[in-house]
Protein backbone atom coordinates (compact mmCIF):
# COMPACT_ATOMS: atom_id res chain seq x y z
CA UNK A 1 0.00 0.00 0.00
CA UNK A 2 1.23 3.52 -1.44
CA UNK A 3 2.08 5.88 1.84
CA UNK A 4 0.22 9.21 1.99
CA UNK A 5 3.53 10.71 2.35
CA UNK A 6 4.53 8.94 -0.80
CA UNK A 7 2.12 10.26 -3.02
CA UNK A 8 2.17 13.81 -1.19
CA UNK A 9 6.06 13.85 -2.09
CA UNK A 10 5.37 12.53 -5.87
CA UNK A 11 2.59 15.35 -6.33
CA UNK A 12 4.65 17.87 -5.19
CA UNK A 13 7.67 16.65 -7.18
CA UNK A 14 5.56 16.75 -10.18
CA UNK A 15 3.76 20.37 -9.66
CA UNK A 16 7.14 21.41 -9.46
CA UNK A 17 8.31 20.23 -12.70
CA UNK A 18 5.06 20.98 -14.25
CA UNK A 19 5.87 24.41 -12.96
CA UNK A 20 9.07 24.75 -13.91
CA UNK A 21 8.91 22.91 -17.64
CA UNK A 22 6.26 26.13 -18.59
CA UNK A 23 8.42 28.75 -17.25
CA UNK A 24 10.37 30.76 -20.54
CA UNK A 25 11.79 33.93 -21.09
CA UNK A 26 10.13 34.36 -24.45
CA UNK A 27 6.87 34.47 -22.38
CA UNK A 28 7.36 37.95 -20.75
CA UNK A 29 8.64 39.15 -24.04
CA UNK A 30 5.45 41.02 -26.25
CA UNK A 31 3.79 38.03 -28.11
CA UNK A 32 3.97 40.09 -32.05
CA UNK A 33 7.60 40.17 -31.96
CA UNK A 34 9.37 37.49 -33.22
CA UNK A 35 12.60 38.40 -34.24
CA UNK A 36 15.53 41.05 -33.40
CA UNK A 37 18.02 42.58 -34.91
CA UNK A 38 21.39 43.43 -33.52
CA UNK A 39 22.41 46.97 -34.44
CA UNK A 40 26.31 47.38 -33.64
CA UNK A 41 26.68 49.97 -30.85
CA UNK A 42 28.40 53.37 -31.14
CA UNK A 43 31.33 53.75 -30.02
CA UNK A 44 31.92 57.56 -28.93
CA UNK A 45 35.15 56.54 -26.35
CA UNK A 46 38.58 55.67 -27.46
CA UNK A 47 38.12 52.25 -26.01
CA UNK A 48 39.03 49.74 -28.79
CA UNK A 49 36.77 47.32 -30.57
CA UNK A 50 34.37 47.60 -27.47
CA UNK A 51 31.34 47.92 -29.56
CA UNK A 52 32.22 44.59 -31.05
CA UNK A 53 32.73 42.65 -27.95
CA UNK A 54 29.44 43.89 -26.78
CA UNK A 55 27.77 42.87 -29.81
CA UNK A 56 29.41 39.21 -30.05
CA UNK A 57 28.30 38.97 -26.08
CA UNK A 58 25.01 39.82 -27.14
CA UNK A 59 24.51 37.81 -30.19
CA UNK A 60 25.62 34.90 -28.20
CA UNK A 61 23.61 35.51 -24.97
CA UNK A 62 20.60 35.80 -27.50
CA UNK A 63 21.06 32.77 -29.30
CA UNK A 64 21.53 30.81 -25.84
CA UNK A 65 18.68 32.33 -24.19
CA UNK A 66 16.31 31.65 -27.09
CA UNK A 67 14.04 34.82 -26.50
CA UNK A 68 13.72 35.89 -29.68
CA UNK A 69 15.24 35.13 -33.43
CA UNK A 70 18.17 36.65 -34.98
CA UNK A 71 17.01 38.55 -37.68
CA UNK A 72 18.22 38.02 -41.03
CA UNK A 73 15.52 39.70 -43.01
CA UNK A 74 15.56 43.04 -44.34
CA UNK A 75 12.40 44.35 -42.07
CA UNK A 76 12.80 43.04 -38.46
CA UNK A 77 10.30 42.77 -35.56
CA UNK A 78 12.11 44.82 -33.82
CA UNK A 79 16.28 46.33 -32.98
CA UNK A 80 18.65 46.92 -30.29
CA UNK A 81 20.81 49.65 -30.43
CA UNK A 82 23.21 51.16 -28.19
CA UNK A 83 25.80 53.77 -27.37
CA UNK A 84 29.12 53.57 -25.43
CA UNK A 85 29.59 57.67 -24.13
CA UNK A 86 32.49 56.27 -22.16
CA UNK A 87 35.00 54.13 -20.51
CA UNK A 88 37.15 55.42 -17.97
CA UNK A 89 39.62 53.37 -15.43
CA UNK A 90 38.99 55.32 -11.86
CA UNK A 91 41.07 54.04 -8.66
CA UNK A 92 38.21 52.44 -6.58
CA UNK A 93 39.96 51.94 -2.80
CA UNK A 94 43.88 52.28 -1.46
CA UNK A 95 45.80 51.01 1.18
CA UNK A 96 46.82 52.90 3.99
CA UNK A 97 49.78 54.81 2.28
CA UNK A 98 46.87 56.33 -0.34
CA UNK A 99 48.68 53.35 -3.00
CA UNK A 100 46.10 52.28 -5.43
CA UNK A 101 44.91 48.57 -4.30
CA UNK A 102 42.45 48.61 -6.94
CA UNK A 103 40.50 50.48 -10.32
CA UNK A 104 36.88 50.61 -11.68
CA UNK A 105 36.22 49.81 -15.13
CA UNK A 106 33.22 52.35 -16.17
CA UNK A 107 31.07 52.10 -19.10
CA UNK A 108 28.35 54.91 -19.74
CA UNK A 109 25.69 54.77 -22.78
CA UNK A 110 22.47 54.01 -23.48
CA UNK A 111 20.68 50.95 -25.01
CA UNK A 112 17.34 51.32 -26.85
CA UNK A 113 14.91 48.09 -27.72
CA UNK A 114 12.65 49.53 -30.66
CA UNK A 115 9.45 47.62 -31.73
CA UNK A 116 9.05 48.21 -35.97
CA UNK A 117 5.58 46.50 -35.83
CA UNK A 118 3.88 48.91 -33.26
CA UNK A 119 6.55 51.96 -34.12
CA UNK A 120 7.60 52.28 -30.55
CA UNK A 121 10.47 52.52 -27.93
CA UNK A 122 10.16 49.27 -26.10
CA UNK A 123 12.55 50.89 -23.82
CA UNK A 124 15.46 53.36 -23.78
CA UNK A 125 17.98 53.01 -20.68
CA UNK A 126 20.68 54.92 -19.76
CA UNK A 127 23.42 52.57 -18.46
CA UNK A 128 26.72 52.83 -16.22
CA UNK A 129 28.00 48.75 -14.96
CA UNK A 130 31.61 48.50 -13.60
CA UNK A 131 33.98 45.90 -13.32
CA UNK A 132 36.94 45.92 -10.81
CA UNK A 133 40.71 44.97 -10.95
CA UNK A 134 43.51 45.22 -9.13
CA UNK A 135 46.26 47.48 -9.65
CA UNK A 136 49.72 45.95 -10.80
CA UNK A 137 51.40 46.27 -7.53
CA UNK A 138 48.53 44.47 -6.08
CA UNK A 139 48.75 42.14 -8.29
CA UNK A 140 52.08 40.96 -7.56
CA UNK A 141 51.14 40.21 -4.22
CA UNK A 142 48.90 37.63 -5.31
CA UNK A 143 49.10 34.18 -6.57
CA UNK A 144 47.64 34.00 -10.39
CA UNK A 145 44.46 32.36 -9.40
CA UNK A 146 43.79 35.51 -7.12
CA UNK A 147 44.76 37.88 -9.73
CA UNK A 148 42.01 40.43 -11.33
CA UNK A 149 43.48 42.37 -14.03
CA UNK A 150 41.95 45.30 -16.69
CA UNK A 151 40.91 42.22 -18.89
CA UNK A 152 38.53 40.48 -16.12
CA UNK A 153 37.46 43.63 -15.44
CA UNK A 154 36.34 44.36 -18.83
CA UNK A 155 34.97 40.85 -19.36
CA UNK A 156 32.57 41.74 -16.21
CA UNK A 157 31.51 44.69 -17.31
CA UNK A 158 30.36 43.80 -20.58
CA UNK A 159 28.66 40.60 -18.89
CA UNK A 160 26.56 43.11 -16.73
CA UNK A 161 25.46 45.08 -19.88
CA UNK A 162 24.07 41.89 -21.26
CA UNK A 163 22.73 41.37 -18.07
CA UNK A 164 20.96 44.59 -18.17
CA UNK A 165 19.59 44.17 -21.69
CA UNK A 166 18.19 40.76 -21.14
CA UNK A 167 16.47 41.41 -17.45
CA UNK A 168 15.28 44.22 -19.43
CA UNK A 169 13.75 42.48 -22.46
CA UNK A 170 12.02 39.99 -19.59
CA UNK A 171 10.74 42.32 -17.81
CA UNK A 172 6.73 41.92 -17.75
CA UNK A 173 4.56 43.89 -20.23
Amino acid sequence: MISLKKVSTLFLSLSILAGCGIYSFKGSIPDHLHDVELVTFKNLTTEFAVETDIEEALTERMLNEQLLSLSAKESPDSHIEGKINSVTDKPNSFDESENILEYRLEFKGEVIWYDHIRDTELFKKPFTVFGTYFSEDENALRSEDEQLTREDAYDETIEKLIDLIIESMTEEW
